[in-house]
């Protein structure tokens, strides 16, 4: 994939479907906001700028449940969440986004973009404006699904609805825009009173502030169907630019006590509880022990591992970052120090490890290469490597 140049400068954009605000961020979310942070520094240590967009889902049936459940407001309980997110990614070194557009504030764009497709004959209204699959001869293709396994994620996502007269006309059709239950905010649209659909969100927002085609579009495997399946064939459907996205880039799912972790099966690490007993360096160098497409399984006694490579790689560097005169003695930043410059094309990375990060971002061979350099005591060589795997994370 070769950059494009903005202003004389290479730059690649990518968009990263984001959280929906309604509980605490756990480990799954870290492994994918993590992940895209080292492929960012990566390509940025080339030489490379990225433009970086990572959405907030603040409009979203889970929230809405949620907030009724508490007794709260929407948006403050999205609100809250997301400084919350925000802080916890802080910690583990990650670099904040470029621009990260919430639902609620681009309902504009997202309703242009509902009312185009419509007015280009893709969309159809009953009881709500669904977007005719059917006029997509690609779709199933980017999650190589066959109908009858999409009907049936689906279904089991309890996502499915209902098909018939005033419904929509096929299981595979989706909502653009919907309306909103008493309790969940409206806006006025040609369609009636509601909200977004799920998939039109992220198409509408990827565009407006990356373009109608982009170079890398990410997320979560569960998100490949039905939801980028989706964006992917509406954005394509909307602009007639083929592709969407150039390359799609989706993390692995991460399991604990035997089953994928996540809000609704309540099996939840938090980030927070896993900076209780390491280091953030640590907990960022675990996650990077994993190739990012594969699903893998939290455990405790992994992440004690890594917090003993932590402490090596602390006492090697304690003494330059002291030299440099650190903000509070004892603390040292993994992508900060005098040994920290900034990484160029050819020359800012060793080579072995910048080989294993360009081979489809092997994060494990890499962390391999930062333990040669460990046991060889090169300081620049760990430190260049840190500023990668783990950002700005504190090792202690």
């Amino acid at each position: 994939m070769r950059p494009r140049l903005v202003r004389g400068r290479p730059e690649l954009s990518l968009y990263v479907c984001g959280v929906t605000p309604y509980d605490s961020g756990h480990m799954g979310h870290a492994f994918t906001f993590c992940t895209f942070d080292v492929l960012v520094r990566f390509i940025e240590a080339s030489g490379v700028r990225v433009r970086y967009v990572q959405n907030i889902t603040d409009v979203d049936d889970p929230l809405f449940e949620r907030a009724r459940r508490d007794g709260v407001g929407w948006r403050e309980l999205a609100d809250s969440e997301m400084e919350s997110f925000i802080h916890d990614m802080s910690l583990l070194g990650w670099r904040r986004p470029d621009v990260m557009p919430a639902v609620s504030r681009h309902i504009r764009p997202i309703l242009d973009a509902a009312k185009r497709l419509n007015a280009g004959g893709y969309g159809y209204q009953t009881d709500a404006l669904y977007f005719d699959a059917s006029r997509y001869r690609g779709y199933g293709r980017l999650s190589h699904r066959t109908r009858r396994s999409m009907v049936r994620k689906l279904r089991d996502e309890r996502l499915l609805g209902q098909v018939g007269p005033g419904a929509k006309q096929d299981e595979l059709d989706f909502p653009l825009w919907r309306g909103s239950a008493a309790d969940e905010p409206a806006w006025p649209s040609p369609f009636g009173p509601g909200r977004p659909g799920w998939h039109i969100e992220c198409s509408a927002m990827a565009m407006k502030y990356l373009g109608e085609q982009i170079d890398i579009h990410g997320g979560g495997r569960d998100l490949v169907f039905s939801h980028h399946e989706s964006e992917r064939a509406q954005s394509e459907c909307l602009t007639g630019k083929v592709p969407f996205a150039r390359a799609w880039m989706h993390t692995g799912l991460v399991r604990y006590e035997g089953r994928k972790m996540s809000k609704s099966l309540g099996n939840l690490v938090l980030v927070s509880q896993a900076l209780e007993r390491a280091p953030a360096a640590a907990v960022r160098l675990y996650l990077a022990s994993h190739g990012y497409r594969r699903d893998w399984s939290f455990e405790w006694s992994g992440l004690a591992k890594m917090a003993r490579l932590v402490e090596r790689i602390r006492v090697l560097l304690e003494g330059e970052v002291r030299g440099a005169g650190a903000p509070r003695p004892g603390v040292v930043v993994a992508g900060a120090g005098p040994g920290a410059r900034r990484g160029t094309a050819g020359g800012g990375l060793p080579g072995p490890f910048a080989a294993a990060l360009a081979n489809d971002l092997d994060t494990p061979s890499a962390i391999r290469e930062l333990r040669a350099a460990l046991r060889a005591r090169d300081r620049y060589a760990v430190r260049s490597m840190l500023s990668v795997l783990a950002g700005t994370a504190s090792l202690s």
